[in-house]
Order: structure tokens, then C-alpha cells, then sequence
């Protein structure tokens, strides 16, 4: 399996390793920004430090969310720099990533958006564009499970709406 290193935007005094799941494989690099489980619920953007093959002994590995950007944000001579102005400035990585980049890019979470599998969407009246939102949700959780039996909820997301129709 293939690992990643990754820079969290959280003061830290090492980088924690993720998971690259096999979908993943071939797409991701240093560099890339990715989307990580930290702790029980909270989830970030962080940017991947190095690849390797070797699984930490200290703790159990998460596997990376998704991919956030087709390309890498950074260039390996970048995060050299923020190596070297992390250890000048004595601060950790984290600090020089929410130093360097722009808040839209760095995603903290302390809010776990997931859909409810027992609610009915059919009964909603939604505007267009609250659809499309929902949508996106399904789809992503869709994405999440794992070989785990379809329930009836699923089958909700064949059913068309007006938004479709145009």
C-alpha cells in the first residue's frame, strides 16, 4: 500500500501519515492538496509532503479522503522552503502552510456533514439549486461505502426532478 505524509494546517511538531487508496494511486504526488479524517470528526485540507511504502508503527493509518485539485499546489521546492522556514522561524509546518496560504484553500471542519439514510428527500419541496446541493451529498457518500448492503434510501436517487428535466 501507498503512503503519504501530510502537512495539516494545525501546529504540530511532525507530519502524520494517511493512507492512499488505491483510486487514488496514480493521481496523487508531492505537493497535491488532499482532504483527511483528523481525530474522531474533524476534517482537513492538507498538503502531501512525501510518498512512501512504510505504515507507522506508532498509530493506526486513515486513508486520505479524496483529492482536492487535478494538480499539485506546490512544487517540491516549495515545501523545501517551508521545511527550512520552519525550522528558522521555529514554528511547525502547519504554521508555515496557514502563514502561506489563502483561507479558501484550507479547509478546517469541525461539523461532519452526513446525509440521514431513513429520510425521505421525495417529501421536500427543493429549489434547483438546493437539489443539485443534495445531490452532490448522496453521490458523495455513495462514493464513502464500502460493499455495505443498498437500503431503500438509495433507491431515492433515481427519481427525477424538475431540475433534471430542463
Amino acid at each position: 500500500m501507498k503512503y503519504a505524509e501530510v502537512i495539516l494546517p494545525l501546529s504540530l511538531e511532525k507530519v502524520y501519515t494517511f493512507g492512499v487508496p488505491y483510486e487514488m494511486q496514480s493521481t496523487i504526488c508531492i505537493g497535491s492538496r488532499v482532504e483527511v479524517q483528523f481525530g474522531k470528526k474533524k476534517i482537513y485540507s492538507g498538503i502531501v509532503k512525501n510518498l512512501h511504502n512504510h505504515a507507522p508503527e506508532q498509530y493506526a493509518v486513515k486513508p486520505i479522503r479524496s483529492l482536492l485539485d487535478k494538480e499539485p499546489l506546490l512544487h517540491p521546492d516549495q515545501l523545501k522552503f517551508w521545511e527550512w522556514m520552519s525550522s528558522y522561524y521555529m514554528c511547525s509546518e502547519g504554521d508555515v502552510m496557514n502563514a502561506a496560504l489563502p483561507a479558501f484553500l484550507k479547509l478546517e471542519s469541525d461539523t461532519f456533514i452526513q446525509l440521514n439514510d431513513e429520510f425521505d428527500i421525495n417529501t421536500l419541496e427543493l429549489s434547483d439549486d438546493e437539489y443539485i446541493v443534495l445531490q452532490a451529498l448522496q453521490i458523495r457518500m455513495e462514493n464513502q461505502r464500502t460493499n455495505t448492503a443498498k437500503d431503500s434510501s438509495q433507491d431515492n436517487t433515481n427519481k427525477s426532478h424538475p431540475a433534471e428535466q430542463k
